[in-house]
């Protein structure tokens, strides 16, 4: 959930979560076929200080409570991709940022299954995003509203597999499954999307004071929201354990 969220395929007993996985792959191929056929300008310093900026944030990642997935502070990086990269660019900083957040910490093994589809669902909520700012910005909304509209369709695109995708491998209500997610990442959403517009508003240029400015507040985000799910965390715990309820009472 970049929104980037690791979800868990690899546990899944459905046949039809490799079905699914596949279709969100091919889904991606063809956002990349997309950018295939543009000529685009690049933008080699930006590009390479956002996908660095990206890829360090990548792993300040939290789990969240209740649900098999994670989530990093490696959104506002691509969201200020989108404002100021081509698509291409934008791409490659979405799928970067997520290889490297699908990357487990030890001694969990990598599963490449989980890494295919964090990756698809990155590419075509990065590569619809930037579709619908440039949209946007075609119809003079201006880049504020228009960078709005991409951040709310990155909301939804990269949430909503997550949510289909756990359904199928838990046998979990998948709109319930969403709506949870939304309530856990809404906030982090809506500060990412304020936070590269503020950078747009510095310039609209990646430099690095303000990057460095984006990665301050951003570990600021990743302290908050580690303690705050951890501390729901502990609290689903005791009421769904009886032996910590017991453990507790005795304190």
């Amino acid at each position: 959930m970049s929104a980037n969220v690791n979800s868990g395929v690899a546990k899944a007993k459905s046949r039809f979560v490799p079905v699914f996985v596949a279709l969100m792959a091919l889904s991606a191929a063809m956002v990349v076929a997309q950018f295939a056929t543009k000529r685009e300008q690049w933008h080699p310093w930006e590009f390479m200080a956002l996908v660095l900026v990206g890829a360090v944030s990548s792993r300040l990642k939290v789990k969240l409570p209740g649900i098999d997935g994670n989530m990093s502070v490696n959104l506002p990086f691509i969201f200020i991709a989108m404002t100021q990269l081509s698509m291409g660019e934008s791409l490659l900083v979405a799928a970067v940022s997520v290889v490297i957040q699908s990357v487990p910490k030890a001694p969990n093994k990598f599963v490449p299954i989980r890494a295919v589809f964090n990756t698809s669902t990155a590419l075509l909520a990065a590569g619809l995003s930037w579709d619908v700012l440039r949209y946007g910005l075609d119809q003079r909304f201006g880049l504020e509203a228009a960078l709005v509209l991409a951040c709310a369709a990155y909301l939804f695109v990269s949430t909503v597999p997550v949510a289909v995708v756990l359904s199928l491998a838990e046998g979990k209500e998948a709109f319930g499954t969403w709506s949870e997610i939304l309530h856990l990442s809404f906030p982090y959403y809506l500060a990412s999307t304020g936070l590269a517009s503020i950078a747009v508003g510095l310039g609209g240029h990646a430099y690095w004071p303000t990057l460095a400015g984006v990665a301050c507040v951003s570990f600021v985000m990743y302290r908050s929201y580690r303690t705050y799910f951890t501390a729901m965390r502990k609290e689903l715990l005791t009421q769904s354990s009886p032996l910590v309820k017991a453990a507790a009472a005795a304190q």
